[in-house]
This record gives structure tokens, C-alpha cells and sequence, in this order.
């Protein structure tokens, strides 16, 4: 099964959280019970293809270390993020598949994201996986926020602010700036409910990483499952749910698709130990409590057709990827009062790889291995 039917700064500031309204309340508004959603969603969706340029200038903010390449075509997409001439991110500059907004819908929502999809780090906001219906607003395939052309407010040489509304009436604010001691990437992203009434989101971070066989990831112990298990059975991490193997170590073996859910982490940590250079991930914990793990390797199905070799470490509010109007059944919808807001922030912390694990990056950003600090 393709594993993307399952998918898929400032320092924040005091979060507020509404409480859930009662099971019962707007039930009839917050639904996927629809004869068919995604044509629904299509709908709407396949005229919001601006016709951009033909070429987007890039954005680049960065330090003595690091040059981080965004797009504000694409709601503020980091490309890349370069350190010391290393990539951080995958990224593929294929030719093909065409991408929407250079010709016409593909038909089908999720098909339109991904016809778009060539790596790199995305924030997904007000929905996160399936496309579905809230309030009567389709919310297509991983949001609308990742695909929207943004304003951008703020900029200096080491950091850009951007901001842009959703379907929903929410307006989010997102800052990417490259720092110093240790050298890391912090992005910050607000989300307010302009209105009176109380409003359902979820949001999700979406670093993709380019692996190679033996490559290595570090996270705290916990459960993990299997997107495709129908049953939820968890097995403890590393342990894979569907094979007797490991999924700390990047299998040689090609194609290798899998979407797992690690639901409740313990911490708010990964790290992803490359050849050259590796990456440290820290995030919310409050905020995105779950993760989702995907590996996409040699897979043959689109917009890939074999051509990528990526594992995308995504801290995550909900799962399973079902979309919004599903976390709002399962209570793992988040909510705003009126006219609150929520900030939070997630940073990458490069770093060379010395051969031992990583067993924490802490609140200062700084990466702890086994036996010594860095």
C-alpha cells in the first residue's frame, strides 16, 4: 500500500489551549461522512493554482555556517538548508512530474500536493494527512498553508517572517531564522482564530532528510505502529510492527515504503546520523506530541517513480494521518478559543557524526551523545 495514503524565532509564547467542546457539539459541521470527500475537495481545490512565474526568486537568510533557501510561493517551503556546504534536506529538481500550478490539476488533491513535492521541509496547517471536510470548507491533502503564496513581513540577512490566512479563518506567522552557538535552523510559526467562536486545527512539521544504506536514527524509546495495520498492534523502538528488524539503521534493501505513527513521545527529540553530517531535531513537546515517521526509498510510485532515497522525521498533534475532521472525532483536534493563538518552535542542529548515538537534544539546543556532550 502506498505509504502516502497515511500522510500524508522567536522562542514561542505562552500557549493557550481552548477546551474540546462537548462530543456532540457541531458534530453535524466537523465530518468525513461524505459520498465521495475527496471529489468535494477537488472541487475547490483545482482552481487555487495562482499561475505563478515561470521562475520564483528564492529566499536566503543566513550566518557563517549555514544558508537556508525558501519559498514563499509555497508557503515558505525551506528548500534547503546548507551547512558548510553539506545539505541538510533532500531535494530533487525534477523536471517531471509537471507541478500544478504550471499546468492543470491532476484530478485529485493529493495528487496536485505532491505533483509539487520535491523534498525539502514544509508546515502543514489547519490539516495534516487526508483531505476532508470542516465546517463545510474543504481542506485539501496536508493543508492549504504549504501550497499558498505568503506575505512576507520581516526580513534581515538571517531571518525572514511570513505570513498568510487559511481556508479556515485562521492567519499563521511563520519565522525561519539561522543562529549561532551551536549553528542550528529555528522556525517559529503562530497561529491565531480571527473569529468569535471556537476553532479546530492540527498542525504538523515536515523536514525530509536523504539517507543512504547503514544511515542512522536516534529517538527516545516508545511505541511505534505501523500505518498499514488495520489493528494498531505497537511494538517498542526500534522494533519494526510488521518485519523482525530493526528501524534505527537504514535498510539496503530497494524499495523500502513504510508510514509508522510514535505516538506520546517521551521527549521532543530526533537525530539523524549521516556519512558527513548529521542532524539533531528538537520541537514543542506540548505542541506536537506524536510523530510520524516515513521512509520513502526507491519507492516507484508518484511523484517518486524510483528516483528517492529520504526519511522525513515529522513532529506531529494528531494521528493517525486521517486528516482534521478524524482528530476532531478522536479528540486529537487542537482548538482556539476566539481570537486566541498558539505559538511554537521546532530547530535542526547540524552536527559531525563521531560514531556514537545521540541520547538527547536538550532545551538549549544542545546535542548529548553517549558517554560526552558536543
Amino acid at each position: 500500500m502506498n505509504a502516502w495514503k497515511h500522510i500524508l524565532n522567536t522562542r514561542p509564547s505562552t500557549t493557550v489551549t481552548a477546551s474540546r467542546p462537548p462530543a456532540d457539539d457541531h458534530h453535524d459541521r466537523y465530518t468525513n461522512d461524505l459520498t465521495d470527500p475527496q471529489a468535494t475537495v477537488q472541487r475547490h481545490f483545482e482552481n487555487d493554482a495562482a499561475n505563478r512565474p515561470e521562475e520564483i526568486p528564492m529566499i536566503t537568510v543566513s550566518n557563517r555556517d549555514l544558508l537556508a533557501t525558501i519559498d514563499e510561493s509555497l508557503g515558505g517551503e525551506i528548500r534547503q538548508v546548507q551547512f558548510g556546504g553539506d545539505p541538510l534536506l533532500a531535494f530533487y529538481e525534477w523536471e517531471a512530474p509537471i507541478s500544478v500550478t504550471r499546468s492543470r490539476t491532476y484530478g485529485e488533491a493529493k495528487l496536485d500536493w505532491l505533483s509539487e513535492y520535491r523534498g525539502g521541509w514544509q508546515l502543514l496547517v489547519p490539516n495534516a494527512g487526508a483531505a476532508c471536510v470542516v465546517d463545510g470548507v474543504p481542506l485539501p491533502f496536508h493543508g492549504e498553508w504549504s501550497r499558498t503564496s505568503v506575505d512576507i513581513v520581516y526580513r534581515t540577512a538571517t531571518e525572514v517572517t511570513m505570513r498568510a490566512g487559511t481556508r479556515l479563518p485562521f492567519v499563521v506567522d511563520r519565522r525561519v531564522g539561522v543562529l549561532d552557538d551551536p549553528a542550528r535552523v529555528t522556525v517559529s510559526t503562530t497561529i491565531e482564530n480571527l473569529t468569535d467562536r471556537r476553532l479546530p486545527f492540527i498542525w504538523g512539521e515536515h523536514p525530509a532528510f536523504p539517507v543512504a544504506p547503514g544511515d542512522r536514527i536516534d529517538l527516545p524509546s516508545g511505541a511505534i505502529i505501523d500505518a498499514d495495520d488495520p489493528e494498531r498492534r505497537a511494538t517498542t523502538w526500534p522494533k519494526s510492527p510488521a518485519a523482525d528488524s530493526s528501524l534505527d539503521e537504514i535498510p539496503p534493501t530497494s524499495p523500502f515504503q513504510r508510514v509508522h505513527y510514535l505516538p506520546n513521545r517521551p521527549a521532543g527529540w530526533a537525530a539523524l546520523r549521516r556519512q558527513n553530517v548529521g542532524v539533531g531535531l528538537r520541537w514543542e513537546l506540548d505542541d506536537f506530541p506524536h510523530m510520524w515517521l516515513w521512509h520513502e526509498i526507491g519507492g516507484p510510485g508518484f511523484p517518486f517513480f524510483g528516483r528517492t532515497s529520504v526519511v522525513a522525521l515529522e513532529p506531529a498533534s494528531s494521528w493517525p494521518g486521517d486528516g482534521l475532521a478524524a482528530a476532531i472525532d478522536n479528540g486529537h483536534a487542537q482548538w482556539l478559543a476566539a481570537h486566541e493563538s498558539r505559538s511554537t518552535s521546532m530547530t535542526i542542529v547540524p552536527f559531525r557524526p563521531d560514531g556514537r548515538a545521540v541520547v538527547d537534544v536538550d532545551e538549549h539546543d544542545t546535542i548529548h551523545f553517549e558517554g560526552r556532550q558536543r
